[in-house]
């Protein structure tokens, strides 16, 4: 297949510096100015960097250009060892306790409570992710997921707090770049609740392109002299652990290649050289969020985590990690708008100990609208049944980001293809309920106001106070479409960077470096137009990818997991064809693979498909129901369609069965939930007036 000699003819625009690397030179070729081709080089050689601390390939971009394993893709089975499990029982059943006598919260402060984050050191909690032989539990990476679930349905901050101290930093950027002396140093008392961790990454004006980052750290003899700015960063308390992400003087780095991670304990009070102050958020709002100044602040050089230059790509591989705690925690807020909605919390089904069972029949049986309860109209079904099908497939996404990471594989587009997906699910969910509750929704929370003012004692005599959890918590339900990195960014330039960055590498950089020193680059076109006549004759064939070793195989199965890997290489095709056609500006294209119905909307759908149905244990029954359901609205999405008249009766199917007491659907996935009263309950109104 030919390429097109006019596409790739050099625009000269500003002239190729001395020793400029393949990258830099590429894009001054296609009139990049100066300050672009620092910030786009410096975070491509970030990720390039980042993918060389993981061994394996990405099972995401093999299925889009190559034959894939279907079992790369399974999220397998929760099973950590019996002391872990005790663990995470124990903190559970304590939170839980907690939070039923009204003591999880510090409502004065706005905090976790300190007796709720002692008793949970006592127990190991802040060490479950950390190895044995540094004080933890040593829980494989995998086994993580069911208990963000867990303690994003007790309290979602719990669950940040979780991540953050664990997946973001300190202890993952320590397990993998630390020396031995730093991680006895810190990681023991990390597991013991001692420190705790934060990471510190954005900046004022530097959010979604760190290639800009301000905070500074100048050598001066054995030790670094820090000064700049960090907000918001979560966790960072004082007295705790923080990473900071900045940019190093005095190493001899060249400029774009100078980033750096620096272990920060965190000062116990202000100085001259430090000051912090608390942040007033709207979500996540019972952690310590915080903006915080160094100047000329005095860090060991020894402290530096990993080598010099590496910063952001230590920081970029800390962040996929990240990715798969958001899509398990929006996961876990789906089924909690759910069962608001369904359940009811006057018919207790059942009460042992901790846990309740709820009977159906809350605000979608009693709510009526033109004579019908509003749960019989068939939008509403259509809209539970497509948050059931979205939840269930962020769960397993979620999983499978985990248990790649645990195996030490890097697939940045699934993490970030989870991200994207679980956030954008629950944002509409939480949109849907919204509506589905109607006007009372922008009804103040006044339980949550009065225990903010007075505490739990301010709730003994007040039954009449209205509680009103969607619509207080909307900014709960959509700040997940922002941290870690916001989803348009992810989209537009994020994925289509890492679905393209080894064939760039390999053929597309050649070409252009060629064209730099004066040659036609012929031979090196030949070579990526056949590849790419191979990659489209190859996604044309009836089977793309192999089902061996899947657990639990049956017929209907193996079809959708054969049609998931085929459309998926149909999307390689069409990257492929999009680069083919723009090459050098592609960079400037890339949104052309983005979410707004692109070629990544279409990849969030058909992986979403693929993981889902790869976690079928049984050929039929309600679950079944759901892979269908999936598998046809990636169908849709690959024809640029958002729905049609069956999916939406598939969706209305789902939705009346989640309504039902009798159905799985209902019993395994909401009816144990802790829901609060609703909002102006008509069978309770005597309550309040």
């Amino acid at each position: 297949m030919a390429i097109d000699s006019k596409v790739t003819a050099p625009v000269v625009r500003t002239k190729p510096s001395a020793g400029a690397d393949a990258i830099s030179l590429i894009l001054q070729q296609a009139g990049k100015s100066a300050e672009e081709v620092a910030a786009l080089a410096t975070l491509d050689d970030a990720d390039r960097s980042a993918e060389q601390q993981f061994t394996g390939e990405a099972p995401t971009l093999v299925s889009l250009f190559g034959n894939v394993n279907a079992v790369d893709f399974e999220a397998g089975r929760f099973s950590p060892s019996a002391e872990i499990a005790k663990t995470m029982a124990e903190c559970l059943e304590f939170l839980l306790k907690r939070k039923r006598d009204g003591s999880l919260l510090d409502h004065d402060k706005m905090l976790i409570h300190a007796d709720t984050l002692s008793g949970l050191a006592e127990l190991g909690f802040f060490g479950l992710a950390i190895p044995q032989q540094y004080g933890g539990q040593g829980a494989h990476l995998g086994d993580l997921g069911p208990l963000l679930r867990a303690l994003t349905l007790v309290h979602p901050d719990l669950a940040v707090l979780f991540e953050v101290h664990n997946f973001l930093g300190p202890v993952t950027p320590l397990l993998d770049f630390g020396t031995e002396e730093q991680k006895q140093t810190y990681l023991p008392r990390m597991a013991s609740g001692e420190l705790l961790g934060s990471f510190a990454l954005t900046e004022p004006g530097v959010g979604a392109d760190p290639s800009k980052l301000a905070l500074t750290a100048r050598r001066d003899g054995d030790k670094y002299l820090v000064t700049g700015v960090k907000w918001p960063i979560t966790n960072v308390i004082y007295g705790g652990l923080c990473v900071l992400v900045l940019k190093l003087e005095g190493e001899g780095l060249a400029p774009g290649r100078d980033s750096g991670m620096l272990i920060f304990e965190v000062p116990k009070s202000d100085s001259d050289s430090f000051r912090m102050i608390r942040n007033q958020l709207t979500a996540f709002d019972y952690l310590w969020n915080a903006r915080f100044r160094l100047s000329n602040y005095e860090i060991p050089a020894d402290r530096l985590l990993g080598p010099p230059g590496k910063g952001l790509a230590q920081a970029f591989s800390s962040l996929a990690k990240g990715r798969g705690g958001i899509c398990v925690n929006s996961a876990a807020k789906i089924y909690r708008l759910l069962a608001q909605l369904i359940l009811d919390p006057s018919q207790l089904q059942a009460s042992e100990g901790l846990t309740k069972r709820y009977r159906t029949g809350g605000w979608v049986a009693f709510r009526n609208t033109f004579g019908k309860p509003i749960g019989d109209a068939p939008r509403i079904q259509t809209w539970i049944g497509r948050a059931v099908c979205h939840a269930l497939a962020s769960r397993v996404l979620g999983d499978v980001c985990f248990r790649l990471a645990a195996k030490g594989i890097r697939d940045e587009t699934i993490g970030m293809v989870a991200k994207v997906y679980a956030s954008k699910a629950l944002l509409q969910t939480a949109i849907n309920a919204y509506q589905i509750q109607g006007g009372r929704s922008v009804h103040s929370d006044q339980r949550r106001q009065a225990l903010r003012s007075g505490g739990e004692a301010a709730l003994a005599d007040a039954r009449s106070l209205i509680e009103n959890y969607i619509g207080e918590n909307m900014h709960e339900f959509t700040i997940a479409t922002v941290y870690e990195g916001p989803n348009a960014v992810l989209a537009d330039v994020g994925a289509p960077n890492a679905m393209t960055r080894g064939i760039r590498a390999k053929y597309l950089e050649p070409i252009g470096l060629a064209e730099v020193n004066g040659k036609s680059g012929w031979l090196l076109k030949a070579k990526f137009g056949w590849f790419i006549a191979r990659t489209t004759f190859g996604s044309w064939s009836p089977r793309v990818g192999s089902l061996a070793g899947i657990k639990y195989p049956f017929a209907e199965k193996e079809q959708l997991v054969q049609r998931a890997l085929r459309r998926n290489r149909v999307l390689g095709r069409r990257i492929l064809m999009i680069i083919a056609r723009y090459q050098k500006s592609f960079i400037d294209q890339s949104f052309l693979l983005g979410d707004e119905g692109g070629v990544f909307d279409q990849l969030c759908a058909s992986l979403a498909a693929l993981v889902y149905t790869l976690s079928l244990t049984e050929p039929h029954g309600e679950y079944l129901l759901v892979a269908r359901a999936l598998d046809l609205e990636a169908a849709l999405r690959m024809k640029g369609e958002s729905d049609s008249p069956q999916l939406q009766r598939a969706w209305a199917e789902i939705g009346k069965l989640l309504m039902q007491s009798d159905s799985a659907l209902f019993n395994e996935l909401i009816a144990d939930l802790e829901i609060s009263d609703i909002p102006l309950d008509p069978r309770f109104i005597d309550r309040f007036i």
